[in-house]
């Protein structure tokens, strides 16, 4: 005779959530997720050693809630994959801590999403700032692709990219792919991440009809405008250096350049006069990073031309 054992259902959904100094906002994103309807979930949640509060409120849903807590901050890509590594649903959806679903049906429907349309790899939903201004979510080419001059295949669809901030993917293209490229701490990973299914075959969807909340920004909100141009340059050139060909990267470098010293010199002469002082500052602090990124870039090959 057998014994009774516990039959486990099948996990739907595994949402994992990456915060840091997130204290203002995730408790309403989680809030909205335990009201999900339909599906069978497990949600994950990541701190990359927030120090504001957030983890006392983490620990305070510890029922409800798969909590990892990393004595350091690792960045996004890396903090994600620890939660895929355990994840059981057939679907993952990676989520800001800055959205709110105000749908109970929302998990439900992206997975009937993919249960019907079998090739597509990921689907994004539409995503509205608090004021209800819709947010742009999708890109139909990637950064600078026109200097690729053709070079990048057609692939499945014609969306590029969908924005992280609330990403629904299979578990077995992840399981492919190995999850996020964790080479990228903060920026880049999604636009990475949907150029690496679509070079599987699958493509990518978004679906208007299914609608989620962003604040918008809050990645940022403890970054300098120096520190946060430095990194989306930095995940800039990881990209291109992981999927275009190199006379493309150098095309790319040296139009920077030029285009980065020209914005810095009408800003120099002209931009007190025409700019509030913090937006001065901010656009001051953008072409100065796209100006070392594509010089340091142009550098680093000409050295290499030089070697015998």
């Amino acid at each position: 005779m057998m014994a009774n054992r516990k039959i486990e259902e099948p996990i739907d959904w595994s949402v994992i959530i990456v915060t840091f100094q997130s204290q203002k906002v995730i408790k309403n994103c989680l809030e909205s997720l335990f009201y999900q309807r339909g599906v069978r979930s497990e949600i994950f949640v990541v701190d990359n050693n927030s120090t504001d509060g957030t983890k006392e409120i983490l620990e305070a849903f510890s029922t409800k809630i798969f909590f990892i807590e990393n004595p350091s901050n690792e960045g996004f890509a890396k903090a994600a994959n620890k939660a895929l590594s355990r994840a059981k649903g057939r679907f993952v959806l990676f989520l800001n801590p800055d959205v709110v679903i105000k749908n109970p049906y929302f998990l439900e429907k992206i997975a009937a999403l993919f249960d019907e349309i079998k090739t597509v790899g990921a689907i994004g939903p539409s995503l509205y700032y608090p004021d209800g201004q819709i947010q742009p979510t999708t890109s139909l080419q990637y950064p600078n692709q026109k200097w690729t001059l053709g070079s990048i295949p057609k692939y499945p669809g014609n969306i590029a990219a969908l924005l992280g901030a609330c990403l629904a993917i299979r578990k077995e293209i992840l399981d492919q792919i190995g999850g996020f490229d964790e080479d990228y701490f903060l920026y880049g990973e999604d636009q990475d991440i949907c150029l690496r299914i679509r070079k599987l075959g699958f493509s990518l969807a978004y679906s208007p009809q299914i609608q989620a909340y962003h604040i918008g920004g809050h990645s940022s909100e403890n970054l300098s405008y120096k520190l946060l141009w430095e990194r989306k340059l930095q995940a800039e050139y990881i990209f291109y250096k992981k999927h275009y060909p190199q006379q493309a990267i150098d095309l790319i470098a040296f139009s920077q350049l030029i285009k980065s010293n020209w914005q810095l010199f009408l800003l120099f002469f002209f931009g007190s006069s025409l700019l509030p002082k913090s937006r001065l500052h901010e656009k001051i602090c953008k072409y100065k990073a796209i100006r070392s990124q594509a010089f340091a870039h142009l550098f680093h090959r000409f050295n290499q031309q030089r070697q015998p």
